[in-house]
């Protein structure tokens, strides 16, 4: 988007821009505004069922409301949300570009581009948002320029990619900058993380154990970056097992599952972890996907006396995909018998297809990827 804003302003200098973006915009968004915006479009009703299913239980069972960041489908409910917005700035005659809550709008005149913002937020109040004071601003001239550039990111990113001899040294102080902020900007953590994981430099390893629990939005990158070195500090994964037990991630399930992943990914194990996923799994008021990868790590890392109890709570379980994650577990950790499979297969047409597959004996299940580098090189 900056690229694109440079570039226009370049062939239209006289051009004003006015920046702009939405005050805590992801969980402001509205789920009911938002399910009827669905209802406009060609998708199956079990999609937007499920959907709202656990949007609903996203906003009714966790000190959370809104949809949760990070994942590629909230970014393109996001997008969705805002398409009005869009089209009215479009019927205005402006060009504008926007990256998720963030807004640029050029304009020939400083009056023009004031009518245009207080339209955006008089239209964003309909959808119960509102732009973000501080942050709204016409520049012009130079200023435009300069806010497009950011230098220095580009510079490190340019510098890592030639592999220059001052990049790394130019990484470490943005960090060590940004880290110091209150509160660090999410953005700038995912740059410096992305990074420092590209020339495996463990500077932030660290600062991440002591403040992982106050940045859960950038849990994904955070802990794909850890992961990457694993291998060297072994006390890595007591301190993802204490973040899943004793941290404020514990309110943010899509933190929760990357968590997760990285305990599975990394064979973490011990009884704190073991504990840490049955009470996950347990907890009817978690989210399903947190419930999944609840389950199974647990097939792959109990014992057998702990296995027994995944397929007694399999017979009780209710929820499709959590009962078909707690199948594949008790497989993992040798609790399925090929007659138990068969009658499971006749049973339940919900997971017939997964009992079969069991069935053919597999001798290792595929495990969902969210970054192939969880993997650790694999």
């Amino acid at each position: 988007m900056q690229r694109a804003g440079r570039t226009l302003h370049e062939k239209h200098p006289s051009l004003l821009l006015a920046r702009t973006d939405i005050t805590a915009y992801y969980e402001h968004i509205d789920i009911d505004i938002l399910f009827t915006d669905l209802m406009g479009l060609a998708i199956p009703s079990w999609s937007q069922d499920t959907l709202e299913n656990f949007l609903r239980a996203f906003n009714g069972l966790s000190h959370a409301w809104g949809i949760p960041q990070g994942s590629d489908a909230s970014g393109l409910l996001a997008n969705l949300y805002l398409m009005p917005l869009d089209l009215e700035i479009a019927r205005l005659g402006h060009r504008h570009f926007r990256y998720s809550d963030d807004i640029y709008i050029f304009g020939d005149d400083w009056i023009t581009l004031r009518e245009v913002l207080l339209k955006a937020n008089r239209l964003l109040r309909y959808r119960h948002l509102n732009l973000s004071g501080p942050k709204t601003k016409i520049m012009a001239g130079r200023e435009i320029q300069a806010h497009f550039e950011d230098k220095e990111k580009d510079a490190i990113s340019y510098g890592i990619d030639i592999a220059a001899p001052w990049a790394p040294d130019a990484l470490r102080s943005f960090f060590d900058r940004i880290s110091k902020e209150d509160p660090p900007n999410p953005r700038d953590l995912r740059f410096a993380f992305t990074q420092l994981l590209r020339i495996e430099d463990a500077r932030a390893v660290d600062w991440l154990l002591a403040n992982m629990g106050e940045i859960p939005h950038v849990a994904r990158e955070a802990l794909l970056y850890l992961s990457h070195f694993h291998m060297r500090r072994p006390e890595l994964g007591d301190a993802v097992v204490d973040l899943l037990t004793n941290s404020k991630l514990t309110i943010y399930p899509y933190a929760e599952q990357h968590l997760l992943i990285y305990m599975i990914r990394n064979r973490v194990q011990g009884k704190r972890a073991i504990d840490a996923a049955w009470r996950l799994l347990l907890d009817k008021n978690k989210e399903s996907f947190v419930r999944e990868f609840a389950a199974r790590y647990l097939g792959l890392n109990s014992s057998s006396g702990e296995a027994a109890g995944l397929r007694q709570e399999f017979q009780s379980e209710a929820h499709p995909r959590v009962r078909r994650a707690m199948l594949i577990a008790c497989y993992e950790s040798r609790q399925c018998s090929e007659s138990w499979l068969r009658v499971v297969s006749n049973s339940d047409p919900t997971i017939r297809f997964t009992a079969d597959y069991l069935r053919s004996n597999p001798g290792e299940i595929p495990f969902p990827v969210v970054k192939r580098r969880y993997d650790n090189g694999a």
